[in-house]
């Protein structure tokens, strides 16, 4: 990004644009580090802390609590939901927050099955996503959200999907047993 100075106040070139210039507000550039700091720390409690010896993976305790049946799956999808809601506080697209729940929802839903989810937890890693999102949308409100469309777009679309089988297969099984 091109940055200059006009006047007293800095301006940066939004990106793909030819001479447009919006000002940097240093205040809210402090608030979303400072922010991006208590989610880094959580999502590393959560997913990064420990170093497993021997590989290049880490762990953090979400599994850990996991293991302890619905309670340490409530407690980490409180955690992960605290993550979207700062988010939130941040003005980051709507549609990036639907995504940010899509990954803390699945990793809440898939960690309550017992054994499964807690591996699953242990290479999804959503609060490190969500960081990572938060990062590249709080940092620059208009960075490109085609990605975040494409997810939820083919969510939908998945999900649609099987509505359309249920009631396609329900459909067959009602004409063969009524006739």
């Amino acid at each position: 990004m091109d940055s200059t100075r006009t006047g007293t106040r800095a301006t940066r070139s939004a990106p793909g644009s030819t001479g447009y210039a919006r000002p940097i507000d240093a205040g809210r550039t402090a608030r979303v580090h400072a922010a991006e700091r208590r989610i880094g720390v959580i999502a590393n409690l959560l997913d990064n802390l420990i170093r497993v010896p021997g590989t290049g993976q880490r762990v953090g305790i979400d599994p850990l609590i996991g293991m302890i049946p619905v309670i340490g799956d409530l407690t980490g999808a409180f955690m992960s939901a605290w993550i979207v809601l700062e988010a939130a506080r941040f003005k980051v697209p709507g549609i990036v927050l639907v995504q940010m729940t899509i990954y803390a929802g699945v990793d809440f839903l898939v960690g309550l099955i017992p054994i499964l989810g807690d591996l699953f937890d242990l290479g999804f890693k959503a609060n490190m996503r969500n960081l990572e999102l938060f990062h590249r949308h709080a940092v620059d409100p208009g960075a490109n959200t085609g990605g975040s469309w494409a997810l939820v777009g083919g969510i939908l679309l998945a999900f649609a999907g099987i509505i359309w089988l249920g009631f396609t297969l329900l459909s067959r099984f009602l004409s063969t047993v009524i006739g």
